[in-house]
């Protein structure tokens, strides 16, 4: 059962069209009145229909849907994330370890170093984001290993960013560079970000407001940004 961002550049009704293989009459009922409807009302509105058919999937299959997490790079686009703003809930290494030396070892060169278990206002699901560069792996690791750190992300936010240096086709990196930026910031940061002035950085993204200005070289760090304004 599919879930994507519903504010992104691309249609979302069309989206929603082809991943679930709406009939004509599904469509015209979503489309009904859509143009008049806030972000909010619209989101509950295909959320709604997304629900219902997660119950019929169930009905049919015996499979609930809702305990599927869906993958960026699989069920979601990256294109969909790029620039948006994740709440961190957990860190699955995917046995990959890091060594005496700080030489991150994966256990297979086919598979990500490891995965964030995250959430976010832009969508309707928890999701797992792969961590497809080494240096990302460290950063999340610098939070987790970290017992300082780690006890103030049970506290706080450690928020996320999917943001390369250059963008490639469907959202991918175009250069070697890192591509996750990461800040701690208070409890509730994520949602007041989303929520102001009725959901403007759904549309219009402005990360740099919760994790600082993104650093791709030299010294990549965890920001600690204790009083964000946005």
């Amino acid at each position: 059962m599919g879930i994507f961002n519903w504010f992104s550049k691309d249609d979302p009704i069309q989206k929603f069209k082809k991943q679930f293989g709406l009939t004509s009459e599904e469509v015209d009922s979503l489309l009904k009145d859509w143009q008049g409807l806030s972000n909010e009302e619209k989101l509950k509105k295909m959320s709604d229909f997304q629900e219902k058919r997660k119950k019929d999937f169930k009905e049919t299959t015996g499979v609930d849907a809702t305990n599927i997490i869906p993958e960026i790079g699989k069920e979601i686009s990256w294109a969909d994330i790029v620039n948006h703003t994740f709440r961190v809930l957990d860190f699955d290494r995917n046995e990959t370890t890091i060594d005496e030396n700080n030489q991150v070892k994966a256990k297979s060169r086919f598979q990500p170093y490891g995965y964030l278990l995250a959430e976010s206002p832009i969508l309707n699901n928890r999701v797992r984001l792969p961590i497809i560069h080494r240096d990302d792996f460290l950063l999340a690791a610098s939070v987790f290993d970290e017992p300082k750190l780690a006890t103030m992300v049970k506290d706080e936010e450690l928020l996320v960013v999917y943001s390369p240096k250059h963008l490639g086709p469907k959202g991918l990196s175009g250069s070697p560079h890192h591509v996750l930026h990461y800040a701690i910031t208070p409890h509730g940061t994520l949602d007041a970000y989303y929520s102001k002035n009725n959901d403007m950085y759904m549309a219009r993204p402005e990360p740099q407001k919760l994790v600082g200005q993104f650093v791709y070289q030299g010294e990549i760090k965890v920001q600690i940004n204790t009083e964000p304004i946005f």
